[in-house]
This record gives structure tokens, C-alpha cells and sequence, in this order.
């Protein structure tokens, strides 16, 4: 597939109007129409463009010829535009994050799928940055030893809620909770971290004493069948100076991981995997090499390990070898977008160019996230854990 691809824009809030910048600014890629419900909208984007506004995304459908459909709808809308795109004949759907909020949904967008045989990804975008690639490499590759216990907390100021859609906030986080907002990202990541390791079971709990029309926070503990246990938590009430922060850290019996994602008041953004003590001089260069080629820049080092606080000391006194990143860690919402384009147009599920993403994130994916939020739902408002089949 050599020419451009087609592409229409179903939904333009704060992230489909950033779809329809990334496209435009492809060379292999065209948008010839955008649908929202509000005409102004619509036609200031289609504008931007130079393609065709409509406020109806079934005529939308009708009247153009697309390869592709970027569906950015809130949290609870997916489902209909989404199966309309594939039903009309639309062979690639770019879905944002999270595939659905409800099984039913999730369900019915894959059976869309299978049954035209298209294709659609989902935009889990922080599968892109470079630091995510290198924590699913360490992962994969051992280099902390067996991975037995995980942490990953991602909060939102409270402005996110109440304030970032203006006067459709309040009805826009009602329709969606920190569980499909915040830990869709989450989850999907930890499954590919720890592929093909999977969640087996779910105990959670939440509160809604501050908002009262979405749930304040969930907060869960999950376990994968390999008996890797994650503690996982967002919030939407924090009164912080940042928008968001994300912190995740992984424990294994021969090396920890820590990821400052997007920092807290008054820590640095960065990344340190402080490895096994097996990997010698030779095999750290090696990794720090594949990593660099991959876009992480990280630094490689043996540390001298010497805990202590203020007078206390353990006396660890251990030489370990090291990577680390120090700088920003995050990845722009269509980050993953140019290597969805690249595997579309190669008509494969991976991108050639980013051989450490693996497998990009398609409807099965968006599936089992689904299924493991909706778990962690459940098993909040049933003070039960929710075992996953």
C-alpha cells in the first residue's frame, strides 16, 4: 500500500482534534472528513484540514471512501461509531483507549471485528515511549530476575473531572471513572510488560466522598497466573500542581525497577533498573546498546550499594550493574499512531521500524484490559475478589 490512506475522524475533543493534527501532518496519510455532534466544531476542524465536516458520522460513512477511521468519542460512546465504521466497510479502525466501559460494548466491537475482517487497534499510547520499551525489555529479557511484586499509581488533579471538558466535565468523568480512564493505561501496560502473563484475579476497592458523581479513586491488587502480584491505584482529587503524575516500580529477587513517569511535587522524571548481579561488564554494554538503538538513551553504570538514612545503615555494600535515563518519560497521546500507520500499510500487526514494541495493541488487547477493569469495578462495589477465566 503505497499511496495515502484515507482517513476520516470520528469525534473531535481535546484528543480527536490531536488525531487530526498527527494525520495531517503525515506524508502517507490524508483526512478527507471529520464528524462531531457540534457543526461548529466540526467545521473549524475540517477547516484545519481542508477535508469535509459532518455532524453525523453514519452519513459520514456513507458519502466517503475511507482506509481508516480514528473513533475518539468519550469513554461510554465507543461502541456504536465504532461498529458503524466496520460495518460500513472500513477495513482499519484506530480506537482511543479504553476499548469500552462495559463487557456488552467491548464484546460487540470484537465481534465487529472478527466478523468483517478488518482490523483495529487501540491507542494505548504510552507503549511508545522509549522508557516503557525499556522496562518491557528488562522484563522480558529477566534482567531483574523473577518479577514478583509490582506498584503503579497514576493520579489526576482534581481540575481533570471538574474542569477539562468545561461545562461537559461533570458529565463526561460521570460516564467514566479513574478505572477507564487511568487504569486502562495501566493495565494494558502491565500486560505487555509481562506477556503473555495474565490477570487471574482482581480485589479492589473505591470511594466517591469528594466528587459524588464518579468514583474518587480505585485501588486494586491483581495477580497473573505467573504469581506476579500488582498494587495499582488512581485518583481524580489530588489538588497538586501537576496534571497528572504516574510512578511505577517492579521488585524482582534480583534487581528493582523505578519509574518515574510523570513526577510528583519535587522528584525528577526519570528511570533506574538496578539489575542482577549476573550481568556482567560485556552483557550490560549489550543492553545498553539495544536500548539506545531503540530510543532510550540510557546510561550505563555499576553502582556501589550503600543504603542508609541519616545514621542507620543496612551495608548492603553490593556492586550492582545499572541502567538509567534521567528526563522527561512520556509520550504525546498519538505516539503510537505512526507505527500503527507502518503496520497498516505493510498489512501486519507490527511495526518494522520499533522492534521493541512487539505486537501492537489490537481489539483483543482492548478486550482483556476491558475484562480486568471491569473486574476491578466489580470487585469494588461487591467487596469480593473477581477471579478472571
Amino acid at each position: 500500500m503505497s499511496e495515502k490512506l484515507r482517513c476520516g475522524v470520528i469525534g473531535l475533543g481535546i484528543l480527536g482534534s490531536k488525531h487530526v493534527q498527527c494525520l495531517c501532518a503525515r506524508p502517507d496519510t490524508e483526512v478527507v472528513a471529520v464528524a462531531d455532534v457540534r457543526a461548529e466544531v466540526a467545521q473549524a476542524s475540517a477547516a484545519q484540514a481542508q477535508a469535509k465536516p459532518y455532524t453525523d458520522y453514519h452519513e459520514m460513512l456513507r458519502q466517503e471512501r475511507l482506509d481508516l477511521v480514528v473513533v475518539a468519542t468519550p469513554d461510554p460512546l465507543h461502541r456504536e461509531p465504532t461498529v458503524a465504521a466496520l460495518e460500513a466497510g472500513v477495513p482499519n479502525v484506530l480506537l482511543e483507549k479504553p476499548l469500552a466501559t462495559t463487557l456488552e460494548d467491548a464484546e460487540a466491537i470484537c465481534n465487529a471485528v472478527e466478523r468483517r475482517g478488518a482490523r483495529l487497534f487501540v491507542n494505548f499510547a504510552n507503549r511508545a515511549a522509549p522508557m516503557d520499551m525499556a522496562t518491557r525489555y528488562c522484563i522480558q529479557r529477566g534482567l531483574l530476575g523473577p518479577v514478583v511484586y509490582g506498584e503503579a499509581r497514576v493520579d489526576d488533579n482534581i481540575s481533570v473531572p471538574t474542569r477539562m471538558w468545561g461545562a461537559r466535565s461533570r458529565e463526561w468523568a460521570a460516564g467514566s471513572s479513574t478505572a477507564h480512564f487511568l487504569l486502562s493505561h495501566v493495565v494494558d501496560l502491565l500486560r505487555w510488560y509481562f506477556s503473555p502473563a495474565e490477570v487471574q484475579e482482581v480485589y479492589a476497592i473505591s470511594q466517591k466522598e469528594i466528587l459524588g458523581y464518579t468514583p474518587d479513586l480505585y485501588d486494586a491488587y491483581l495477580t497473573f497466573d505467573t504469581g506476579l502480584k500488582v498494587r495499582i491505584k488512581a485518583e481524580w482529587t489530588k489538588h497538586i500542581d501537576e496534571l497528572v503524575e504516574f510512578y511505577l516500580c517492579f521488585s524482582g529477587a534480583e534487581g528493582t525497577l523505578i519509574y518515574n513517569k510523570l513526577p510528583a511535587f519535587g522528584v525528577q522524571a526519570g528511570w533506574r533498573a538496578n539489575l542482577s548481579p549476573k550481568v556482567g561488564m560485556a552483557e550490560l554494554l549489550a543492553h545498553q546498546e539495544a536500548l539506545v538503538k531503540a530510543g532510550a538513551s540510557v546510561a550505563a553504570m555499576f553502582m556501589w550499594s550503600q543504603p542508609s538514612t541519616g545514621e542507620l545503615a543496612a551495608g548492603e555494600g553490593q556492586l550492582r550493574p545499572c541502567l538509567e535515563y534521567r528526563g522527561p518519560c512520556a509520550a504525546s497521546p498519538t505516539a503510537l499512531v505512526g507505527y500503527i500507520i507502518e503496520a497498516i500499510k505493510a498489512a501486519s500487526t507490527v511495526a518494522a521500524s520499533a522492534p521493541l514494541l512487539g505486537p501492537l495493541p489490537t481489539h483483543l488487547d482492548g478486550w482483556r484490559q476491558t475484562q480486568v477493569v471491569s473486574a476491578i469495578v466489580r470487585s469494588a462495589e461487591s467487596g469480593r475478589p473477581v477471579t478472571l477465566g
